[in-house]
């Protein structure tokens, strides 16, 4: 009955998840590295996991955000990730493992653009890095940390145009791209030379955001600034350019869509071209959480919604999305504290679908037939938690029912 007790505090937000998250005050995460023969360096790592709690519930797997100038964007972005996918509930986010790739010194350019351009010595070395992200780097992170099949790639400016030779070239290695104000222009525009060309293959389950800063002069329109060879008009048009290569080719499946922010330059548009590329990747999956706890909600109906959504779910991403166990676990002790019977029923019924590799899953049934005096069905339960796992306290209850009937 400790869970129970400790369902009583939640209440209509996660505090459960948040207490796990109170030793930190800014728990932005923790620093990784791994060693490339491809590029023969030491590559430095900045990695956020979501918390959770393994003690009673299976260890989830989360999709991974890589992010290009992690030194840059790796703060910002975990900030968002946790308000949009955990912080009171929230749920317009999947909670995510968050890779920043920091540059390693004077190595900027050379990772960073996929062309040799004679006038900056020492580029072109955006091969070698993607072969670095391909080969070493997303093996690394998959052995390592809990990580559910569905990737994706940000970056901005420079970190935008390997964004965009990825996805051409590179189609595979990530499911979501978001490029935000690429440089497009890199090397007489030589990516968009080929894009026409790979554009013609298949990017089904590929999905593509833009984020169009204003660096052109002011008064231009779209005509005109394909026509002026000022730098930011130059560098817009570029990306305007391969908006209109991505409008030929409708059959390739491509998912994508892009915007143009009139309010924010180069520098300023990371942070909101972020958030409008995730919401954008993510669609669908936002649920109204408000009714785990609406008692003119039916359980039946409950059910429904929160198995179409995680269906929905799963095809857009590609792979078996499940609830959090956790999310339902607490739920289902919310609504036996509250002698919601049939709600509290159903969320335990569904961890128990969702998750029937875990003992807290039978466990947490087995208390809920305890509440409702049912101690030979409360038993069964438990025994089977303790065929998956032995817990002294789930022994206890047992013998403790055993002791009572005799």
């Amino acid at each position: 009955m400790k869970k129970l007790f400790a369902a009583f505090l939640l209440l209509f937000a996660y505090i459960g998840l948040m207490a796990q998250m109170q030793p930190s005050l800014a728990p932005f995460g923790q620093t990784d590295s791994v060693y490339s023969n491809i590029l023969g360096e030491n590559r430095p790592l900045w990695v956020y996991t979501p918390p959770a709690d393994t003690t009673y519930f299976t260890k989830p797997a989360y999709p991974v955000v890589y992010v290009l100038d992690g030194d840059f964007h790796f703060a910002s972005l975990q900030s968002m990730i946790l308000q949009l996918s955990t912080i009171n509930g929230n749920t317009a986010l999947p909670r995510m493992i968050i890779v920043g790739i920091p540059n390693t010194r004077g190595n900027r350019m050379r990772d960073l653009t996929p062309t040799r351009d004679s006038l900056y010595p020492g580029s072109g070395g955006g091969e070698a890095f993607t072969g670095f992200l391909g080969k070493e780097l997303i093996p690394y992170i998959d052995k390592k940390y809990a990580t559910a099949p569905y990737r994706l790639l940000i970056g901005h400016s420079l970190g935008g145009l390997m964004v965009v030779n990825t996805l051409l070239h590179h189609p595979g290695l990530f499911s979501g791209y978001i490029a935000i104000d690429p440089s497009l222009s890199w090397n007489n525009k030589q990516v968009l030379s080929q894009a026409a060309a790979q554009l013609q293959s298949s990017f089904k389950n590929k999905n593509l955001y833009l984020a169009v800063a204003h660096t052109m002069k002011p008064g231009l329109d779209t005509i005109q600034l394909r026509k002026d060879n000022s730098m930011g008009s130059v560098h817009t048009g570029a990306i305007l350019t391969f908006t209109d290569l991505l409008r030929k080719f409708p059959g390739n499946q491509l998912r994508w869509s892009y915007k143009y922010y009139e309010d924010d330059d180069h520098n300023s548009i990371p942070f909101v071209g972020e958030y409008d590329g995730l919401r954008f990747l993510f669609p669908h999956h936002r649920f109204p959480t408000y009714l785990y706890t609406d008692n003119t909600c039916p359980a039946d109906s409950l059910e429904a919604l929160i198995t179409a959504h995680f269906q929905t779910l799963s095809e857009d991403m590609g792979y078996r999305v499940r609830p959090y166990e956790a999310t339902l676990n607490e739920f289902g002790y919310y609504n036996l504290q509250q002698k919601n019977f049939d709600k509290a029923k159903m969320f335990f019924q569904l961890n128990i679908r969702y998750y029937p590799e875990s003992f807290n899953t039978y466990d947490s049934m087995g208390d809920y037939y305890l509440e409702k005096k049912d101690t030979s069905q409360a038993k069964i339960y438990w025994k089977k938690a303790l065929g998956i796992r032995f817990k002294q306290e789930i022994k206890d209850k047992v013998d403790k029912i055993n002791t009572a009937t005799h």
